[in-house]
Parts: C-alpha cells; sequence; structure tokens
C-alpha cells in the first residue's frame, strides 16, 4: 500500500516507472509502445517507444487485463524480439489499451504467480497510462475540430462575400474587380495586391484594379504570358506561394513573399491575382498553407464567375432570357452542426424561405423547418449517412407558406480527423428564369452548349434515335483509398484528376454527359459525329491511360496517392435528347447500348480497356487488342464477346 501512494505522488510517468523498477518483484519490469508517439512523448516515456518493435503478437488478441506467456511458446518468440526474459520461463503481459486497439504492453518476467500486491501496482500503473492518454487524445481532437471548425467557417463566409459581390454586378467591370481585390486582401490581411486582365483583342495584360502599390512599382512595358510570372502561372495553372519575389519584375515591390493565382476561362488564363505581404501584429509575415488553400477557393469562385459573365455576354445578342439568368443567380446556403442547429445562414437563405437570420441561428432545425416535413426527413437521412444528397425540384413552403421549388445538395461535412461535424445544406431557388439557368447547368460540355445556342427547339423535352459510341472511366478503389484522406486533399486530388481526364476527352471530340462520383461517362457521335466515333473513343481511352501515367507522376511528387482506373466502351443504338420533364431536364443518353459500356468497365481491371464487338469491328487498327473469353454480363441473357488492351 505505500508503494501505491508513492507511485500516486510522482508526477511523471518516467519517475513512475523508475520508482517501481525499484520495488522488490518489479526489478524485471519492461515497457514498450508502438504507437501513439506524439503522446507518449507527452508522458515522458518516448525512451519506450519503438514503432519498429512487434507489440501486436497473438498475446494481445484478448483485452484481458494479462496473460501468462510462456518464453518458448510462439507468443514468447515473438515477445523476445521486444522483451527480455531474464532468464525466467513466464511472463506477465498486459496490454495497453486506447480506444480498443492495442500501442503497447508492460511486462514482467516470472518464476511463479506474483503477488496480489505486484499485480495491483502493475494494474494502476497500466490504468494512470491509459487514463491519462485518453484525456490527451481527447483534448487534442476537440482543439482540431475547433480549429477546422474556424477554418471551414471562414473559408465558406468568405466564399459568400465574393458571391455577394459577383451577384451585385452584370458585368465585368473596374468597381467589381476592385471590390474583389479589396475583399480578397482583406481576408487574407495582405498589405497589397493588383489584379490583371487579358485584353480580348491585343492579348496583353494590363492592371484593371490595385491596392497600395505605389505607381512606381505598377508595370510601366507591356505584360504578356511569355514571360515572367505570368509565364509560370500559365505552365502551372494553380495557385502557388512565392518566396524568391526578387525573380519577378511584377513581385519586386515585395518584402516577404507572394501568393499569386490565374484566373481561368474556359481552359484559358484571362487574367492573374498577386497579393503581397501578409499582415500581422508583429509586422509583415509570409502567407503559409493555410492561406493558400483559401486564397486558391477564393479565386476558384471568381474564375467560374469569370465563366458565367463571358458565357451570358455571348449570349446576349441571341436570346434576351440570358440577362434574367444571370440576375436571377442566387445560391442559399444553410450551415448546420453536429446537433442539428443552424449555425450561419446567407442572404439569399433568408430570402428563399423568408426567415431572419436571428430567429434562425443556434436554433434546431426542426424548430426553423416544421412546416416542411419532407426537408426534415430527408436532413434527418443525411445525419445518418456518410454521403452527398441531392433532390431536383424538391418544394418546400416558406415562412409566409408560399410554395416554392429547390434544387438542394446535403453535404457532410468532416474534420481533420475525418469525423462528421455536420451538414452544409446549399439549394438553389427554382422560380421562374432560374428554372432556365438550371438546365443550362445541366450541360457540362461544349459541344451541348453549342447545340442549345444554335437550336431553339434542343430546350424542348424529346430525343431521336442515335448511333453512338459510349465510354465509361471509372477509378479502382477510390472509396477505400478517400477514407485514409483529409477531405481537402481529396477534393484537390478528384478535380485535378477530372481536369487531366476532361482535357483529353475534348481533344478527341468527345461529349462529356456527366460525372458519377469518380466515374466519367463519355458520348461520341451525338450531339456532333465524326467519321469514326469508335476510332475517337478508343483513342480517347489510350491517352486517357497516358494522361493517368503523367498525372500520377506528378502526384508523387505531392505525396498524393497513385490512382487506376478501368474503362469499358461500347457502340449501338440509343435514344438521345433531353430527357426528364418540363421542369427539369437532361441532355442524355439511355438505352440498352449504354447499360452494356457500364458493364463493358466494371469488368475491366485496372489499366485496362474492354471493348465489345461493335467497337472493335469498326477500328481502323485493331493493334493493341487481344479477344479475351465472352463474358456473362447483368441484364444480358447471351455471353457477350470482349477484347482488352494489353
Amino acid at each position: 500500500m505505500k508503494d501505491k501512494l508513492h507511485i500516486s505522488e510522482l508526477k511523471s510517468f518516467k519517475e513512475k516507472y523508475e520508482y517501481i523498477l525499484k520495488t522488490k518483484g518489479l526489478e524485471d519490469f519492461q515497457i514498450s509502445f508502438s504507437s501513439k508517439k506524439t503522446l507518449i512523448k507527452s508522458l515522458d516515456l518516448a525512451d519506450y517507444y519503438d514503432d519498429n518493435k512487434t507489440l501486436k503478437s497473438r498475446t494481445t488478441l484478448e483485452n484481458s487485463f494479462y496473460h501468462k506467456i510462456l518464453k518458448g511458446s510462439a507468443e514468447g518468440k515473438v515477445l523476445c524480439r521486444t522483451f527480455e526474459f531474464k532468464k525466467k520461463p513466464v511472463a506477465l503481459v498486459s496490454p495497453i489499451i486506447i480506444e480498443n486497439k492495442i500501442i503497447g504492453n508492460l511486462f514482467l518476467p516470472i518464476k511463479e504467480d506474483p503477488p496480489s500486491r505486484v499485480k495491483e501496482i502493475i494494474f494502476d500503473f497500466k490504468n494512470e497510462i491509459e487514463n491519462k492518454i485518453s484525456k490527451t487524445e481527447l483534448e487534442f481532437k476537440l482543439n482540431s475540430s475547433n480549429k477546422e471548425l474556424s477554418n471551414k467557417l471562414l473559408e465558406i463566409e468568405s466564399l459568400i462575400d465574393i458571391t455577394e459581390i459577383i451577384d451585385n454586378h452584370e458585368v465585368v467591370k473596374e468597381n467589381l474587380f476592385q471590390n474583389i481585390l479589396i475583399t480578397i486582401i482583406s481576408i487574407l490581411n495582405s498589405s497589397k495586391g493588383m489584379i490583371l486582365l487579358k485584353d480580348e483583342k491585343g492579348g496583353f495584360f494590363s492592371v484593371i484594379s490595385q491596392f497600395n502599390i505605389l505607381s512606381e512599382d505598377l508595370p510601366k512595358k507591356i505584360v504578356r504570358i511569355t514571360k515572367g510570372i505570368l509565364k509560370d502561372l500559365n505552365n502551372d495553372r494553380r495557385s502557388k506561394i512565392i518566396d524568391e519575389t526578387q525573380n519577378y519584375e511584377l513581385l519586386k515591390s515585395s518584402k516577404k513573399n507572394c501568393i499569386v493565382s490565374p484566373i481561368i476561362s474556359s481552359g484559358i488564363i484571362e487574367g492573374v491575382i498577386l497579393l503581397f505581404d501578409k499582415e500581422s501584429r508583429n509586422g509583415l509575415v509570409k502567407f503559409t498553407q493555410q492561406d493558400l488553400r483559401l486564397f486558391d477557393s477564393l479565386v476558384k469562385k471568381l474564375s467560374l464567375a469569370y465563366d458565367n459573365i463571358r458565357l451570358i455576354d455571348s449570349l446576349k445578342t441571341s436570346n434576351k432570357l440570358v440577362e434574367n439568368i444571370m440576375s436571377s443567380i442566387t445560391t442559399g446556403i444553410i450551415m448546420i452542426n453536429v446537433l442539428g442547429e443552424i449555425e450561419f445562414v446567407n442572404n439569399s437563405a433568408k430570402k428563399i424561405f423568408g426567415f431572419s437570420e436571428e430567429g434562425a441561428l443556434n436554433n434546431h432545425y426542426f424548430m426553423i423547418f416544421q412546416n416542411n416535413t419532407h426537408l426534415i426527413e430527408l436532413l434527418e437521412k443525411s445525419e445518418n449517412l456518410d454521403e452527398v444528397l441531392y433532390e431536383e425540384n424538391f418544394k418546400i413552403q416558406d415562412q409566409k407558406d408560399t410554395s416554392k421549388e429547390i434544387n438542394l445538395t446535403l453535404s457532410p461535412v468532416y474534420n481533420e480527423e475525418n469525423q462528421k461535424s455536420g451538414v452544409v445544406f446549399s439549394f438553389e431557388d427554382l422560380s421562374g428564369i432560374n428554372k432556365v439557368k438550371s438546365t443550362f447547368k445541366k450541360y457540362v460540355s461544349e459541344n451541348i452548349v453549342d447545340e442549345l445556342l444554335q437550336n431553339e427547339t434542343s430546350l424542348e423535352l424529346g430525343g431521336t434515335q442515335s448511333e453512338v459510341c459510349v465510354l465509361f472511366c471509372d477509378i479502382r478503389g477510390f472509396t477505400s483509398l478517400s477514407e485514409n484522406m483529409k477531405p481537402p486533399d481529396v477534393v484537390y486530388l478528384l478535380n485535378s484528376y477530372f481536369e487531366a481526364m476532361i482535357d483529353v476527352v475534348f481533344a478527341n471530340n468527345g461529349t462529356l454527359d456527366k460525372i458519377i462520383g469518380d466515374e466519367l461517362m463519355v458520348l461520341y457521335g451525338v450531339p456532333l459525329k465524326s467519321k469514326n466515333d469508335c476510332q475517337s473513343a478508343v483513342k480517347s481511352a489510350k491517352e486517357m491511360l497516358k494522361a493517368l501515367e503523367n498525372f500520377n507522376q506528378e502526384n508523387t511528387k505531392l505525396n498524393l496517392p497513385k490512382l487506376e482506373v478501368g474503362i469499358g466502351v461500347n457502340f449501338g443504338k440509343v435514344v438521345s435528347g433531353n430527357i426528364g420533364s418540363e421542369r427539369q431536364m437532361n441532355y442524355t443518353v439511355i438505352g440498352d447500348s449504354v447499360n452494356l459500356a457500364s458493364r463493358l468497365c466494371s469488368h475491366a481491371k485496372p489499366g485496362e480497356i474492354v471493348i465489345s464487338e461493335s467497337v472493335f469491328e469498326r477500328l481502323n487498327n485493331h493493334e493493341g487488342f487481344i479477344e479475351k473469353p465472352s463474358i456473362k454480363v447483368k441484364g444480358k441473357a447471351n455471353l457477350i464477346k470482349n477484347w482488352i488492351s494489353f
């Protein structure tokens, strides 16, 4: 009892352990850890951590207090790699367990069963370690969750600010970009900055807005994309931090570093944003990677808006409805935490539902949406699922019991520990002209947009029978892969992957029908036909695999995982056109030939292209394909002939 009391009074676990070693019967007591290195270090037990040691042997499969292990047993031989039996035939082994996972073992060699006093000391020491680690880990998770929530809230608020500025302007004007620049500078605490836009006729870049930059530091010569920082941005096509600012004429006035990003429209750099030197209470400091992520999100929103502005402007001469589409672009955002309480609402959300911010914040969604039972059911479903839910033409009632329709998305939000921290409820009002806007947004391929602009009847329901080559490309094992990644890394990886693949599709005159999770569905033959759509599809498939190799090489440099895909291609008759209802329609293809292409994609192994007989017969060159045994696919009574790339 005296030993136990003295051990409990010692503050350091290292001191406790050293004292235990001086206790009779515990002179050979040993401890070793193989997990939770940071936490073990905080207990002053880092000397006993070794992740190369084999601690997770068969002896630790049962979560009992201790096991008696014979030295000559299989378990004993495993433990000999870590512990010393000290010429004793048996050892007591007690696992240290955190969250049902074994992170280490306590080990005492014995000749005979030790007295209860010895076991009690080991038991108390084990409990102290487990309790301290659990408490410390909980504190770390709480701090991490709060930090992640603050960062996400800042990002959402910043995106809302940029969205509101853009929604208040109909065309590209100097005051629009000046407001955007000042807002971004304020969000990132930058000391100064400038935006350059490309002249549509001359192709050179000029400053359209600047803040706090001296006249002598503004560009005096014509700025082109072939030199300096613009050349680097054109090559990299991503936001980046520049520390060696002295190497660039446009960044020469920086004292710390700069954060820069291209404004990309339809794959072409139309402008750049340059921010200089972050301000802090201690003076100028360097921008961080967290700043870069936030900055990149804001500029991508601006790039998307720039695309919309350019598209709307080009449509004005052919259809006056487009002006109404631009003026009615509104996205409502409501943020709900894990307790079901509303933490954030934007102006569009308040306008659509008709409630006040004061009446909504910190209240449970049950209270706010009590006259929308179907919406409450959908929110409850979203709380129990780890997936994004979509609903189109969803009926709601506002605070005045006025019926409305919205397109809504319920997206789960996760923290850095991949734990669910809430739901983001985003929605678009489909009233009036927004119906046309929603239709346009469903067309992600230039081919389909052109078809809509050239033919007014394309906005009507209906379809025609066509012979089309359909390609499906699916990432193998992406679900399990993404479980081990942070949400921002998953989004970055997917966006980069889709950009690489879709560039290949468009280069071969393919039409992107839709993106289904991590799968691409591509059409060849509608709305535009080529001399040999099957050849174009197969050429795309081969180039997609080559592009994926280059993509994976670049990802390796960023410590991102390697992706593998399987591709299926089939040719046949389909029904193509606007499928849906008068309120909601999608330009797509349906039919048995589409289903077979999907089945072939499912059959393809990583790195394989599987084509049907109808595709193989239409190829100009059969090189690179070998016939495989016919396969049985779902929905087909007969076996399907197939050829696989090699």
